[in-house]
């Protein structure tokens, strides 16, 4: 397996609707377990195939059950230590609010409060190309929001008010610029 790199906004591929899959060959097998090992290997619970620069409708979850100390556990869910893949994903209904923090492999250190439905279905294929339906609550629910607005070209900063998402953008322009300074003086 391969672990792919991760992009970082201000990419371009970020910002753009991906295409759907049609083809559910060996090669694309293998792509969904590069996508997978990619995921583990940057820490993320979920990844979009945009976010590796490859705009195809494909995502991959896998949220681990913890218990935390010193917080009330959350109870553990069916959708808890199980590896998804969501390939053409079309969520069909939404219900509830939630709000909470959010972060993203393509916004490092980037943590902010963000609103989404507390409850969704959605239809997807698996990497076979196998239809399936799914009903996400909790932090499942919110990853695979967040994941699907990745291959709808939509970046987590822009669910943010316009203050907060320009504070972000300066941040990360600014930390980008400080890097290519660091880089130019070491040569």
């Amino acid at each position: 397996m391969t672990v792919l790199k991760v992009v970082e906004w201000p990419a371009k591929v970020l910002e753009i609707k991906s295409s759907d899959v049609t083809e559910f060959n060996e090669e694309f097998k293998q792509y969904v377990r590069d996508m997978h090992e990619t995921m583990d290997e940057a820490g993320g619970i979920g990844l979009a195939s945009n976010q590796v620069g490859v705009a195809k409708r494909v995502l991959t979850i896998m949220i681990p059950w913890e218990e935390r100390r010193g917080e009330a556990p959350e109870a553990r869910q069916d959708w808890h230590d199980k590896r998804w893949t969501f390939v053409n994903p079309v969520i069909d209904k939404k219900a509830g609010k939630f709000k909470g923090q959010e972060g993203c492999l393509s916004f490092p250190e980037i943590f902010e409060n963000v609103e989404r439905s507390a409850e969704i279905w959605v239809t997807a294929q698996d990497e076979n190309g196998k239809t399936f339906e799914v009903h996400a609550n909790g932090l499942f629910s919110v990853c695979l929001q967040h994941e699907i607005d990745h291959i709808d070209g939509v970046v987590f900063i822009s669910r943010m008010s316009a203050l907060k998402s320009n504070l972000v953008k300066k941040k990360i322009l600014k930390r980008h610029r400080l890097e290519a300074e660091e880089l130019a003086n070491e040569k």
